[in-house]
């Protein structure tokens, strides 16, 4: 019950952030217009980000946290999120991106106590970290949660949606677990992420209202995502194995892999943007956008819940990384094979089928 007035409080201030900070965008031209890889219709204002970043100000800050995990976390936000926005505005270079992902995280590593420990058992032994190896693996996992999902915002609602997906399923592990912090601060994560949503889901009411959530937005998730992975299962008592956090980001591991495998066989930059990401094989497919995204928050909810069981029954890591990898075969040899996706979509989700180039 005490996270009712938190959670209360950060869904408000982000919802009201929309209307607010839209006439702002237009005004210093924080715009994302319509033009090459850019399908949507209308001029954009792309303040999602910092929006959902107030409303977790507001509610982290009603939270019985300890100063220096709160004060650690929002200042991480705030570089990615302060970046973020310059981006979206003057276009930034991959790398002074990637510099400051990597600075985000080691102030989560130095000033949290957020470190990748174990690995859990995936090859048979446990795999444990110290020291360099430990830092090294948890900067790895935070810069790639944030690119995974800052590649997957290409398409209304889904780079929230999917962010909902994960921060419900740790929600529950670390609930569970009696992990309060981590329990505290994904509630109210959520509900800044569903304040924003109200204005960027794929649906006809928020035509009026329609906000992007940019750079700032997707990395702000990404990084909040991956610390809340690290949150749950390196705790002295792990809510889960570290195995299972990769099925709770699934869908946006699946894309990440992918993405890197595709652009290195076609010795393409691996900064440079294309449209082969999933939303963009699913569109391809013959979905139209609301069928896409459902199509995609499913198999997330999906994969979670399936990692979350086998984690229950205490499935051997070795057994779990291996059913993961192949899952993550099969969903990108079907979101290759469009023919065959067209004939599984219902009439209803059928959108326009049309080619969509690779570069």
């Amino acid at each position: 019950m005490y996270l009712i007035g938190p959670a209360a409080a950060s869904f408000s201030l982000c919802l009201l952030a929309m209307f607010a900070l839209r006439p702002i965008a237009i005004a210093v031209d924080l715009i994302d217009r319509p033009g090459g890889r850019k399908h949507h219709t209308g001029d954009i204002p792309v303040v999602g980000g910092l929006g959902m970043l107030l409303g977790i100000i507001l509610g982290t800050g009603l939270l019985p946290l300890p100063d220096w995990t709160a004060g650690t976390l929002l200042a991480a936000c705030s570089m990615l999120v302060t970046v973020g926005l310059i981006d979206d505005r003057f276009d930034l270079s991959p790398w002074t991106r990637l510099s400051v992902q990597v600075a985000a995280s080691l102030t989560l590593i130095f000033g949290a106590g957020a470190t990748v420990r174990t690995l859990g058992a995936p090859f048979g032994e446990p795999i444990l970290l110290d020291g360099f190896a430990s830092y090294a693996a948890t900067v790895i996992a935070m810069v790639a949660a944030v690119n995974a999902f800052n590649m997957l915002d290409g398409m209304d609602g889904l780079a929230g949606a999917l962010a909902m997906v994960a921060l419900a399923a740790l929600a529950i592990l670390a609930g569970r677990a009696g992990q309060t912090v981590a329990l505290s601060v994904s509630v109210v994560i959520m509900a800044s992420v569903l304040g924003f949503l109200l204005s960027n889901l794929p649906i006809e009411l928020n035509r009026n209202v329609r906000c992007f959530m940019g750079d700032s937005g997707s990395t702000l998730l990404g990084i909040l995502v991956a610390w809340l992975c690290v949150e749950v299962s390196q705790a002295a008592a792990p809510a889960a194995k570290p195995i299972t956090m990769l099925w709770i980001v699934a869908i946006p591991l699946f894309d990440l892999c992918w993405t890197v495998i595709r652009r290195s066989i076609r010795g393409i930059p691996p900064f440079r943007s294309d449209q082969g990401h999933f939303h963009h094989l699913v569109l391809r497919a013959g979905f139209g956008v609301k069928g896409a995204f459902i199509l995609l928050i499913l198999l997330a909810i999906l994969l979670a819940t399936f990692g979350i069981a086998i984690d229950r029954a205490g499935v051997p890591d070795s057994w779990s990384l291996a059913m993961l990898v192949a899952a993550g075969a099969l969903i990108i040899k079907l979101l290759n094979s469009p023919d065959l996706i067209w004939k599984l979509v219902p009439p209803p989700l059928r959108g326009r089928r049309r080619a969509l180039s690779d570069t």
